[in-house]
């Protein structure tokens, strides 16, 4: 994951998909955020409720949804809009990257951003 996409930037995101009805930070996010924040860390990455692992590609999200669609289809767009979002990201810094690659040939399979997306509440 590339630190050109804040946690904002995520959270804003997230909060332009149908059915999503706010952020809503777990437990998980809490402590990261606290902890970040503590040990005076890159304030981008740092939010609470979007968790972003710097250094690799993978982000939780924890939302809070409304009822006005299914709930499957609500996390299917979240995912979609960051992957979506992360890859355009990636493909920027992935020039660069790419010349000092390791020569794997699973290398796409590594760079592909993997978003779990938790369901906080539902009402």
């Amino acid at each position: 994951m590339t630190t050109s996409l804040s946690a904002a930037e995520l959270a804003h995101l997230v909060t332009a998909v149908p059915g999503v009805r706010a952020i809503e930070p777990g437990i998980g996010s809490t402590l990261r955020a606290l902890d970040s924040r503590m040990r005076q860390q890159d304030p981008q990455q740092a939010r609470f409720g979007v968790i972003v692992e710097e250094g690799s590609s993978r982000a939780v999200i924890e939302i809070g949804i409304d009822g006005s669609r299914p709930v499957k289809d609500i996390v299917r767009d979240v995912q979609e809009a960051i992957i979506g979002s992360l890859s355009q990201a990636n493909e920027s810094d992935g020039a660069s990257e790419a010349q000092e690659g390791s020569g794997s040939s699973d290398v796409g399979e590594e760079n592909m951003p993997q978003v779990t997306v938790r369901v906080q509440s539902l009402l």
